[in-house]
C-alpha cells in the first residue's frame, strides 16, 4: 500500500477525528456534526480514490472539513498537471429540517477558502464540520490521462491532505442545456434529484419546470442531465441500453418502473454511480 492510499484510508476509517478532511460522492451529504445525513447513509459508501471523469462534463464531490472550534483553517484544491480542470468550490449552507441539519444551498467560495467555527452569523450549537461542494469541469479537449488532485487543509501549523488520482476517460459527453426543473425537497435522499432526468430517458416523461436557487440538489440534477445526454448519444439501440441500465442496478422491468418511478426498492443512495460507470465505460470503448 503506498503512502497516499494509506493516508486516505486513515482519514476514512473509524470515527471522525478532531480535525479531518474527507471527500465523498455527491450523494453523501454531511451534516454539521461530521455524520452523513441520515437519508443518504449506505452500508458501503464509495471510497473516492481514483474517480473516472468524462470530458465536456462536470464531476462533483462533497468535501467535509472537521475542525476544532476557534481554529481557523484554509482549504486548497490543486492538481498535477495543473490547469487540466476548471475548478469551482462552493460552501454548502445548512438548513434545519425535521430530519436534522442538511447542507443544500451553495455559496461560491474563493480558493483557498477560509473557514472557522463557530460559523457566523448563524452558529449551529456543537457544530464541528463545514461542508463544501467541489465542481470539476473537464474540457472536451482534455488529454486522456491520470491527474493527481489534492484537497488540502492548512489548520494551525499543520496540514491535512486528501489525495486523489482522477482518471480522464476517452468518453466525451454531448453539450446539454441545464433546464430549470422542480427538484425534490431537501429532506429527500440526495439521489432523488437524478430521478427526473433518469425517468425522462427511460420513460420519455417530461419534467415539471420551476426556477430553483443554486443548491447541491440542482447540481446533482445538472450532472444527471449530462449523463442521460451521454446515454442518448451512444447509438440507435437505446431500448437495449435502457434494459442494460435497469439490469445493472437491479430495477427489472422498465414498464413497471415507469408506472411507479419513485419506488427504488432496496437501491442504496449511490446507485446512480453505477449507471454513470456503465455509461462512461461504453462511451470510452474503442469504436468497432
Amino acid at each position: 500500500m503506498n503512502v497516499s492510499r494509506a493516508a486516505v484510508l486513515l482519514l476514512l476509517a473509524g470515527p471522525v477525528l478532531a480535525q479531518s478532511l474527507r471527500v465523498l460522492s455527491e450523494f453523501q451529504r454531511v451534516d454539521p456534526f461530521g455524520d452523513v445525513v441520515a437519508a443518504d447513509r449506505t452500508p458501503q459508501p464509495r471510497e473516492i480514490l481514483s474517480p473516472g471523469v468524462a470530458r465536456n462534463a462536470f464531476a462533483s464531490f462533497q468535501i467535509a472539513a472537521t475542525v476544532p472550534e476557534r481554529t481557523p483553517f484554509f482549504l486548497f484544491v490543486q492538481t498535477n498537471p495543473p490547469d487540466i480542470f476548471h475548478i469551482s468550490l462552493y460552501e454548502e449552507l445548512y438548513v434545519k429540517t425535521g430530519a436534522g441539519w442538511i447542507p443544500d444551498a451553495l455559496e461560491p467560495a474563493k480558493t483557498p477558502a477560509f473557514g472557522a467555527l463557530p460559523y457566523l452569523p448563524s452558529p449551529i450549537p456543537k457544530q464541528n464540520t463545514l461542508s463544501y461542494w467541489l465542481d470539476l469541469w473537464v474540457p472536451a479537449d482534455a488529454p486522456v490521462q491520470r491527474v493527481r488532485l489534492e484537497v488540502l487543509m492548512k489548520i494551525g501549523q499543520g496540514w491535512v491532505m486528501y489525495p486523489m488520482e482522477v482518471r480522464v476517460l476517452p468518453a466525451v459527453a454531448p453539450a446539454v442545456l441545464d433546464h430549470h426543473a422542480a427538484l425534490p425537497p431537501v429532506t429527500a435522499r440526495a439521489d432523488a434529484s437524478v430521478l427526473g432526468p433518469f425517468r425522462n430517458f427511460l420513460c420519455n416523461a417530461r419534467e415539471t419546470g420551476r426556477d430553483e436557487r443554486l443548491s447541491a440538489r440542482r447540481l446533482i440534477h445538472r450532472n444527471a442531465l449530462q449523463e442521460m445526454g451521454l446515454a442518448r448519444s451512444l447509438g440507435a439501440s437505446q431500448g437495449d441500453l435502457r434494459a442494460v441500465i435497469l439490469r445493472r442496478i437491479g430495477l427489472g422491468d422498465r414498464a413497471r418502473w415507469c408506472q411507479s418511478p419513485l419506488i427504488l426498492g432496496n437501491l442504496d443512495s449511490e446507485w446512480f454511480l453505477r449507471v454513470r460507470d456503465l455509461l462512461y465505460r461504453l462511451a470510452s470503448a474503442p469504436a468497432k
